[in-house]
């Protein structure tokens, strides 16, 4: 969805490039969550339709739905030390 978000417009691929505060997505829903049908998952917000019927289709796929429930993901994934210097 972040690589999504940049394609849109609403991130930088490199220092300096322009953001489109028009666009993004709002996700309505956390790993997990019980949701009713018809329910929305994702809210696309593109420049245009074009871009918004291109991108679309990647969106879904990043969603996977089941009838059994799944464990919550971590609040926390690791702590980074004082020291990280980065990769």
């Amino acid at each position: 969805l972040g690589l999504v978000a940049v394609d849109l417009g609403g991130g930088r691929q490199k220092k300096g490039d322009p953001i489109d505060h028009r666009v993004g997505l709002v996700l309505h829903a956390k790993v997990g969550a019980r949701l009713e049908p018809g329910a929305p998952l994702c809210t696309l917000h593109a420049a245009d339709e074009v871009t918004g019927a291109a991108l679309r289709e990647r969106v879904q796929a990043a969603f996977h739905l089941a009838d059994t429930p799944v464990e919550p993901l971590p609040i926390v994934y690791e702590r980074v030390a004082a020291s990280y210097q980065g990769v």
